[in-house]
């Protein structure tokens, strides 16, 4: 990911629209964002962030106070940053909710709702992928393959915070290094063993506690059974002694499965034997029932018999009568229909004979009750009320006849006013000309005047490099001899540490017959001659110190350390050369004198030029507004001269309108004064007429209904056997009288079915045989005895069979319970099984039990973790601090408490580990630096993030002396290989002195500003 540009309008300390152009930054790679203390620096880092994200970093991320206090009220706060991922350009605008001016908000403002645009540059144009906030963050989170709080991590890096986090103890790192990787995924899986854990031994104790309640259940209800049910004296129900040894717990439940079962065939022969004796006694009691009924049944038909022979002779009577009811009734509804009828008819008679007088009275208007009379009328009707809607459109006309005089005086006072309009216009155009006349007679001449302004700006921006080069070369005079006199300084430096070491490996040289004759032994062979006597070795001068080959090594690292002081002296003379024969050079010769003098000169010269410039445009300027205003007046004058004519043409056609519409009125009035006294006359007459043939066309209709009517009555009433009304009335019955000659007529239809029904049953033929056979019904002694007798046999079975039943099922559930028991039993050893392996990995990684380390398994994760960035840390370490330094993480136990997160220095001058703690200021600086390099390569690797071509480096470079800074800063120049861009935020005026690709945030009290300075040059 690269950032190309930055623009800020209204947002944090920035009031105006600033803009950061990263590509020209990207040029020199390292660059120097600085500023005072609550100047905005750390705003710049925020616009990017809430561009990328619609959010700020760390603990500000939902604060609405975005927008600048120092902005002016109407402007927009807005962030655009343009970058690129991947292969892929975007252009990312976001702007912050804000309240904006408004005159109908309350107190004057309004809420703007936040927006955002992103766009893609493809085929050469810029192409709108989303406008939703949520989304824009999304698609751009997602190419990054980082979050925000990572993001902030890896590219915005925080040496201060890893200075804290490089000093912390194992629980305080533990808690900084959560917060940088997600380990939610251990932690849920640490809550998943111990959820498991939990359900496990709820699951055994279930078991456990379940085997123990089905023992008890099992042994209660057998011995519970046993002793309300089993057959005292029984050889086979011989208890055992209590006092005797326990038997097992299988063989307890098989002796009781055999006293049940028993128990339970004793039982059931005894139900048999009660059973035999209730079927008996149903048999008897059955018998009797049975005579009881069919003899009730032979009394029942001969009580029917005789009331049938009574009342059949009353039931053929109201037959007869019913039939000449129900024909009457059948016709009756004929005679309601002519009823009607006629009430009708006399009815709408009385309503035409009103308005036949009505219309001969208001209308003089005359006629009968027939179709010509209803002709007549209608047209009548359709006569009126034509004429009614000429008079109504009349008198609409006549009430608009004001308006149309109204606008007519209107258009003749209008076309008078266009008359002055045109007058007034021409007078000023003449005016306009004149003076824009006089304009043209001046020298303008623009372009010539242009041109000279821009040669004076070119030579006078030419003049002020060449005379910033000269200063430069000024300056640099010394600061050539000075790396010159250093050169040569450490040249000597590394010819007598050469001399020496040459010296040193001389005399070992000449040393060496005395460490062979050092090493010689009695008995053992010389490594040069093979002799085992050695009567004169060589002997050392009193007081001699052999040369050893640690004192070689060290002198030879002293040259190694001397040659790399010349190597960086000579990369600083080379460079400091470079860079004042590059200021000669552009200086061209000239002093800075000179050269003062001659910009002050083209500077004069620019401010007249440009003077007569602004001049000349104000006057060309004024010369455009004067054609302006002249084509503006020509127009009116036009324009009022065509409304002039208009107005005339217009109040003519309507002069003509009204003569026509009083000729129209006149026709209409029929030689009534008032059109409004014609209206109501004609509707009058028109409701008139109406009612009138409405009223004869309902008569008309009722009477011929009416006829009709009574011929279909007397034609039904005759067809049904009725020769006058007398008759038909005469076979009319009443109500009550209908209802008691129906149920008289369907008892009689009963009875005899029920005769008949009953002589066919198998009760009566079975009744007639009894009585042949001298068979009397039973007494209610009979019936009593026989039913006594089967209750209580019935009751001394269902006793004997309920306690077989119970036996048969106390045996069933005692087999099934101890089948259940013994299943149960083979279920639970590997549940038990599995809980106690569960257990022990549950402990492991909560860091108990067998968990040597004491480790969580999320602790585990963060020091694999932070492992792999004290790896990645060293490297980056390494060159800072010239090889002496490495970051290794520490496992070791600290007593009692958890290991995993320890972290040490190795120092390779002593090959010893120191703490943390103990390293200077600068050195933990150049500690905390690297962790945090090295943490933003880990969180790139493990998120998946693209590679970050853009980074920021956080304060802390004042605690460093000069010979560190330079090996940091060696190593941010590496960091920058393959087209990085690094940029510090530092206070360190040596940075200054530098770093002169430089973006200053100037604090003033209007507001921040970014001010942008790269010198071709800087100073060593």
């Amino acid at each position: 990911m690269r950032i190309h540009k930055l623009q800020i309008q209204a947002f944090g300390p920035f009031a105006q629209s600033e803009a950061i152009n990263f590509d020209e930054l990207a040029d020199a790679g390292l660059f120097l964002l600085d500023g005072p203390t609550g100047a905005g620096k750390s705003s710049i880092l925020d616009a990017i962030c809430y561009a990328l994200y619609g959010s700020l970093p760390g603990n500000r991320a939902g604060s609405r106070q975005i927008r600048s206090d120092h902005a002016a009220p109407g402007l927009e706060p807005q962030v655009i940053c343009e970058l690129t991922i991947g292969n892929r350009r975007f252009e990312v605008t976001r702007s912050p909710a804000w309240m904006r001016p408004s005159k109908r908000g309350k107190n004057q403002l309004t809420e703007q709702k936040a927006a955002s645009l992103l766009r893609e540059f493809t085929g050469g144009t810029w192409e709108q992928l989303s406008t939703r906030n949520d989304e824009v963050g999304q698609v751009l989170g997602g190419l990054l393959g980082l979050d925000r709080d990572q993001f902030t991590k890896v590219v915005m890096l925080p040496q201060g915070g890893f200075a804290d986090f490089l000093r912390a103890k194992a629980k305080d790192r533990e808690e900084l290094l959560a917060n940088l990787f997600d380990t939610s995924d251990y932690a849920a899986i640490e809550e998943e063993f111990s959820t498991r854990l939990a359900e496990e031994r709820r699951k055994s104790e279930a078991l456990e506690s379940s085997l123990a309640a089905s023992e008890n259940a099992i042994r209660s209800e057998a011995t519970g059974f046993l002793a309300a049910h089993e057959i005292p004296g029984d050889e086979a129900a011989d208890t055992e002694d209590p006092q005797t040894e326990p038997v097992d717990v299988a063989n307890e439940f098989e002796s009781y499965q055999q006293r049940i079962a028993r128990t339970h065939r004793a039982l059931a022969d005894t139900a048999g034997q009660l059973r035999t004796a209730l079927k008996t006694a149903r048999e008897h009691s059955q018998g009797l029932g049975e005579q009881v009924r069919v003899f009730a049944r032979l009394q029942e038909l001969e009580q029917l018999k005789d009331s049938y022979t009574q009342q059949h002779p009353a039931a053929v009577s109201a037959g007869q009568k019913l039939e000449h009811d129900s024909k009457a009734i059948a016709v009756k509804a004929y005679k309601v229909q002519a009823d009607e009828a006629v009430q009708k008819q006399r009815t709408t008679s009385a309503a035409w004979q009103k308005s036949q007088i009505e219309l001969a009275k208001d209308w003089d208007f005359a006629g009968s009750a027939d179709a010509e009379t209803q002709e007549k009328l209608a047209e009548l009707v359709r006569q009126k009320q034509s004429e009614l809607t000429l008079a109504k459109d009349a008198a609409a006309d006549e009430a608009g006849r004001e308006a149309l005089v109204a606008k007519h005086e209107g258009l003749k006072s209008q076309s008078t006013v266009q008359q002055k309009a045109k007058d007034t216009a021409e007078q000023l155009v003449a005016k306009l000309r004149a003076e824009r006349g006089e304009l043209e007679l001046e020298e303008l001449d623009q372009e010539a005047v242009a041109q000279l302004v821009q040669q004076l700006r070119e030579s006078t921006q030419a003049l002020g490099v060449q005379l910033e080069h000269a200063r430069t070369r000024d300056k640099l005079e010394k600061t050539v001899a000075a790396a010159e006199s250093a050169f040569a300084a450490q040249s000597l430096e590394v010819a007598d540490a050469q001399k020496a070491l040459v010296d040193l490996q001389r005399e070992q040289l000449g040393q060496s017959a005395l460490r062979l004759a050092a090493a010689l032994k009695d008995g053992e062979g010389c490594l040069v001659c093979g002799a085992t006597e050695h009567p004169h070795p060589a002997q050392a001068d009193a007081g001699a110190q052999l040369v050893d080959d640690e004192q070689i090594q060290q002198l030879d690292d002293v040259v190694a350390a001397q040659r790399a002081k010349l190597a960086t002296a000579t990369t600083k003379r080379d460079v400091a050369v470079t860079k004042f024969t590059a200021a000669s050079e552009a200086a061209a010769g000239q002093t800075v004198a000179e050269l003062t003098e001659q910009l002050a000169t083209e500077t004069t010269q620019l401010e007249t030029a440009t003077q007569e410039q602004t001049r000349i445009a104000a006057v060309i300027k004024k010369i455009d507004q004067l054609r302006t205003r002249i084509e503006t007046e020509t127009g009116r004058a036009s324009q009022a001269a065509l409304e002039h004519t208009a107005a005339l043409k217009a109040a003519e056609a309507l002069a003509e309108k009204i003569a026509d519409l009083d000729a129209k009125l006149d026709r209409v009035r029929q030689g009534e004064g008032n059109l409004e006294q014609l209206v109501a006359r004609l509707q009058r007459a028109v409701a008139d007429y109406n009612r009138g043939y409405n009223a004869l066309y309902r008569y008309r209709e009722a009477d011929a209904a009416a006829l009709k009517a009574e011929n279909t009555w007397h034609k039904e009433r005759k067809a049904a056997g009725f020769p006058d009304p007398l008759a038909h009335q005469a076979a009319l019955l009443p109500d009550a009288e209908r209802a008691e000659l129906r149920d008289l007529v369907t008892a009689d239809a009963d009875r005899a079915s029920a005769i008949s029904t009953l002589k066919a049953s198998a009760d009566y033929l079975r009744a007639v045989e009894l009585n042949t056979e001298g068979i009397k019904p039973p007494t209610e002694e009979d019936l009593e005895l026989a039913a006594a007798a089967v209750t209580q046999a019935d009751a001394g079975y269902e006793q004997a069979r309920e306690l077989e039943v119970l036996a048969h099922g106390t045996a069933s559930r005692h087999a099934q319970s101890v089948q259940d028991l013994q299943a149960l039993r083979a279920d639970s050893g590997p549940v038990i099984e599995a809980y106690r392996r569960l257990r022990g990995l549950a402990e492991v990684i909560r860091g108990g039990g067998e968990n040597l380390y004491k480790m969580t398994l999320s602790t585990y994760v963060l020091a694999a973790r932070l492992e792999e960035v004290a790896i990645a840390a060293s490297q980056r370490l390494d060159v800072m601090s010239g090889g002496r330094y490495s970051l290794h993480h520490d496992d070791s136990k600290q007593g009692n408490s958890k290991s995993g997160l320890g972290l040490r220095v190795l120092d390779a001058w002593t090959g010893k580990h120191r703490e943390t703690q103990t390293l200077s200021g600068g050195e933990t600086f150049m500690a905390s630096l690297a962790l945090a390099l090295g943490l933003a390569d880990v969180i790139s690797h493990h998120s998946g993030a693209v590679d970050m071509q853009t980074l920021f480096v956080d304060e802390g470079f004042g605690s460093l002396d000069a010979e560190t800074l330079e090996q940091v800063m060696s190593a941010l120049e590496n960091l920058r290989a393959g087209g990085r861009t690094i940029g510090l935020v530092s206070h360190v005026a040596e940075m200054k002195q530098r770093i002169t690709n430089r973006v200053t945030v100037v604090k003033t009290q209007h507001g921040s500003r970014i001010e942008r300075e790269m010198q071709a040059l800087v100073s060593i």
